[in-house]
């Protein structure tokens, strides 16, 4: 095995239950070590408890990715920073009828170095907007404060965006509008990991419900005008 080239292997199975109950179970081998869907559903029990990839892997594309990243980087917060773009990356187009194939992670690495900053962690957060229920927070390393920074958080389900010019100005009109709705409450520090993610459920579910408030208002008043 070269330096960040692993053999992912997944493989389909037909297994029926004791009431006669048939069921499609997908597994996964990581250079020939098959990994264990509980792992990854252990440190995010959000996801589904099983393995799933391809353009129609679900929920549970989150936990194969996450755990093959547990696997491959031997750390878990290096894991859970990495994962969901290692889904959109990979996992989104592994074949869905199985595979055995190459992945080499060098271009992957440089693309995403910023997730791979000390001190910059992936938690658990289910008000986010985006599907993976992310959300990045900062440990500052003298103070021990934790820091995250909403605005930013909003804009990362646009980061698939492949052009960099229509990415940036996304972003841009991502941030500037956040910003303007909480106003000075887009950026939260609290003593521990815990307290902000409370803080920014908190938050974002506001957040959330007063733009769906906003787009069902556009909408009535679209079909009633006339």
């Amino acid at each position: 095995m070269q330096m960040n080239k692993y053999l992912i292997k997944g493989s389909l199975f037909t297994i029926t239950s004791p009431e006669s109950v048939t069921e499609t179970v997908k597994r996964i081998w990581v250079d020939g070590i098959e990994i264990l869907p509980e792992v990854g559903h252990g440190l995010r029990p959000f996801y589904e408890c099983g393995f799933d990839w391809g353009d129609a892997g679900g929920n549970r594309s989150y936990t194969a990715a996450l755990t093959i990243c547990l696997s491959v980087f031997r750390e878990e917060r290096l894991a859970e920073n990495l994962f969901v773009c290692f889904r959109e990356e990979f996992v989104r187009h592994f074949p869905a009828q199985g595979f055995e194939l190459y992945i080499d992670l060098t271009a992957f690495l440089i693309t995403y170095k910023s997730r791979l900053r000390p001190n910059l962690y992936s938690r658990f957060c289910f008000s986010s907007t985006i599907n993976s229920r992310e959300i990045l927070l900062y440990k500052d390393p003298l103070s021990g404060e934790v820091i995250a920074d909403l605005a930013e958080n909003y804009t990362m389900h646009n980061m698939m965006i492949s052009n960099e010019r229509l990415r940036k100005l996304n972003e841009r009109k991502l941030r500037l509008m956040f910003r303007f709705l909480i106003r000075d409450r887009y950026r939260i520090k609290g003593n521990d990991f815990n307290e902000v993610v409370q803080k920014a459920e908190e938050i974002m579910s506001g957040f959330y419900w007063r733009s769906l408030e906003k787009v069902l208002r556009r909408k009535y008043m679209e079909k009633y005008r006339n």
